[in-house]
């Protein structure tokens, strides 16, 4: 761990950026009289903003607190009524020649692993929904769901929605299969973003039972994780991606 947190010191511009003001603050105090001096409150300002946003720990306190409500569940019950497991996907396509190229970076990943595990656990029919390609010939949905496939999910058990682009189209385009369906349906999705999803289907009306995957806070015990590094910035970002997320969709009347 000290390793991983010792080489992004030593990467250039976040850390150095955070020494920079923090000299620049210093002087600017000492030197009142000055351009600089009468700006001091800014450079302070300045300071105290990228000192945060470069802190690893300050950023997986934030995601900590987005994910609180939505810990891994406890082993569930054999269900009996054939459960329906919509799944929102993530990923990226890439123009590859004639075609395209789906890649999956981690939450993809995590996603399609949560939702064959809860599978698993309580059969039923998975749904994949989500991230088409510009043209509509490729899909992140059909990705992962060949993917859970490969992985042992037999054909009649998986399906997928390939029109939606953001987390209000996926519920919206799901909304009459889920409607249409008799039984419990599940959510999967990564739990940072669980919150968001969950405000979109309640302004909906449709009923979901969460299913949180992919958790990114971790314990960080350690002192260093309060200094500024290259890292601290990638949380920070995931976090803040969130907060502003839910209260866009709300301004815009998509979610509760």
């Amino acid at each position: 761990m000290f390793v991983d947190e010792a080489s992004q010191l030593l990467l250039p511009v976040t850390p150095y950026l955070v020494l920079l003001l923090l000299v620049a603050t210093v002087w600017a105090f000492r030197h009142r009289a000055t351009r600089l001096g009468r700006w001091r409150w800014a450079v302070l300002a300045a300071l105290t903003w990228s000192g945060c946003l470069s802190s690893p720990e300050v950023g997986n306190r934030i995601i900590g607190s987005i994910e609180a409500p939505y810990p891994p569940l406890p082993s569930l019950p054999l269900a009996s009524n054939k459960p329906l497991i919509v799944v929102l996907t993530t990923g990226s396509i890439f123009k590859d020649g004639d075609g395209y190229r789906v890649e999956l970076e981690g939450s993809g990943w995590e996603r399609v692993h949560g939702a064959v595990e809860l599978w698993r656990r309580i059969g039923g029919e998975l749904l994949f929904v989500g991230g088409p390609s510009r043209d509509g010939k490729a899909s992140v949905a059909a990705h992962m769901a060949a993917l859970a496939r490969s992985w042992g999910v037999p054909d009649g058990a998986v399906r997928v929605e390939e029109k939606s682009r953001t987390t209000y189209e996926n519920l919206t385009f799901t909304r009459a299969a889920i409607a249409a369906h008799d039984g419990d349906t599940w959510l999967v999705t990564s739990a940072i973003h669980m919150r968001r999803a969950l405000a979109v289907a309640s302004k909906l009306g449709v009923r979901v039972r969460p299913y949180p995957c992919d958790h990114k806070w971790r314990p960080m015990s350690h002192w260093y994780a309060w200094l500024p590094n290259a890292g601290g910035p990638a949380l920070f970002t995931e976090a803040l991606h969130e907060i502003i997320g839910l209260r866009v969709y709300r301004m815009r009347g998509y979610a509760d």
